[in-house]
């Protein structure tokens, strides 16, 4: 998958592409927090997905869409309290709310789940994102839509490293919050 993003007038869009069969590419984009739109490209025989890509990739690069690092991304925790270890249920909630994070996420252009951790109390599902304030209501619209933000508590951080979260869910939050 490759993901490329640009600012123009205050306006952020998104490009992005990756391999949905051995012979199709689907290529999406938008502007950043919307569905935007999307097609697929065939790849041709004797090709390859990575080289069709690249191609595709190759005009969205000359008029200034890059590459962002993670290491530059903002990161969301959903996180949920649950009893000690964690259960056989907590570990099926993680998967659900994992995918929900890749589609709400991914389909906006703002980015991805990147797992979970679960134990001493907590299930944590981490995402991370190119824009943390932009992805708050839908990260938290997702997660109503499903029924799954009853016990919520969410935060975000602006980059990685930076070990100070902002809980925006639920709004009348009290305290610290703590991964652990």
């Amino acid at each position: 998958m490759l993901k490329l993003y640009r600012t123009t007038d205050g306006v952020a869009e998104y490009w992005e592409a990756w391999e949905d069969t051995r012979t199709k590419v689907i290529v999406h984009w938008g502007t950043l927090g919307e569905k935007g739109e999307s097609r697929r490209a065939t790849v041709r025989a004797g090709d390859s997905s990575s080289n069709l890509i690249e191609r595709e990739a190759e005009p969205m690069r000359k008029v200034g869409f890059k590459h962002i690092k993670v290491e530059h991304m903002a990161q969301v925790v959903i996180q949920y309290k649950i009893d000690g270890m964690g259960s056989k249920k907590d570990l099926d909630k993680a998967q659900v709310i994992e995918g929900l994070m890749n589609e709400c996420l991914g389909w906006t252009g703002l980015g991805h789940c990147d797992g979970h951790d679960i134990g001493s109390g907590t299930l944590n599902v981490f995402c991370d994102v190119v824009d943390g304030p932009a992805s708050e209501q839908i990260v938290v619209d997702c997660l109503k839509e499903n029924r799954q933000l009853e016990g919520a508590v969410i935060a975000r951080r602006e980059r990685v490293g930076d070990e100070t979260y902002i809980v925006f869910w639920p709004k009348d939050f009290v305290g610290e919050f703590d991964l652990i």
